[in-house]
């Protein structure tokens, strides 16, 4: 279904749709619950129920049979690692804001990606300091105005991208993962021999987004869910979640 070097990119708003919650496993429900009366609440909600609806449609599954494993090889028995699609040959990301849910997905490789808002750096010079290589660094120097925090956050949106495509997430330590260029390069402790490739994304507006591979990218399609798809989804009725919108172009 995701032909090789294609990702398919969902964006889907945060809000819960009816019929949402109950998508979610009991696990889930419980962490729902705490978050009770709180902006989080909509964010995870949207997050886990979109997983599912979205799992359903390459997997063939009911959305409430998708089992979403979240295990970190280097924390025996804990559920903070990369999330993955029991028994699937598809790789998958997933990154959010307070408004927009972001997953991609790829039938070869791997695949991370990172959504932001624009104004996530209140103080930028005091990030750069932590967050840039020191070619980064460099470069962010001769930056003036507002580009700088505008390349910031897209320095950031490609660093965390790559992160999550690794899983090894800040332990990598961003600072030595430096993405100025097409391909990742690092000196983190763990980081894979394979290459990573780095890609821009157009995102909503007052947004950044990036996307990472391990396989060379050769087109980019969007897909959304549509507002009625609000209840578990049959196989049979796969049908209802829209064909692609085209090729989106992306910047290396």
């Amino acid at each position: 279904m995701i032909a090789p070097g294609e990702v398919h990119l969902w964006l889907v708003p945060v809000h819960v749709r009816p019929g949402w919650p109950g998508l979610l496993d009991a696990e889930e429900q419980r962490r729902a619950a705490k978050l009770e009366g709180t902006p989080a609440r909509d964010v995870f909600l949207t997050s886990r129920a979109a997983q599912r609806l979205i799992g359903s449609h390459y997997l063939g599954a009911r959305p409430s049979d998708i089992v979403i494993e979240r295990g970190c090889p280097r924390c025996p028995g804990a559920r903070h690692g990369r999330p993955v699609f029991q028994g699937a040959a598809i790789d998958y990301s997933v990154s959010h804001t307070r408004s927009w849910l972001l997953l991609a997905l790829t039938g070869t490789g791997l695949v991370g990606v990172d959504i932001e808002e624009m104004d996530s750096f209140q103080n930028p010079e005091a990030m750069s300091r932590t967050i840039l290589s020191e070619a980064e660094r460099a470069h962010f120097a001769q930056l003036t105005g507002p580009e700088r925090a505008r390349w910031l956050l897209a320095a950031w949106t490609r660093k965390e991208a790559a992160l999550k495509l690794t899983g090894l997430g800040l332990r990598a330590w961003p600072h030595r993962v430096d993405v100025s260029g097409a391909t990742v390069r690092a000196t983190a402790p763990e980081w894979p021999s394979c290459t990573v490739h780095l890609y821009g994304l157009a995102a909503p507006d007052g947004h950044a987004s990036a996307l990472a591979t391990t396989e060379p990218l050769v087109a980019v399609h969007r897909f959304e869910l549509p507002e009625s798809m609000h209840r578990p989804v049959p196989p049979a009725v796969r049908a209802a979640v829209p064909a692609a919108s085209g090729r989106l172009l992306v910047a290396g």
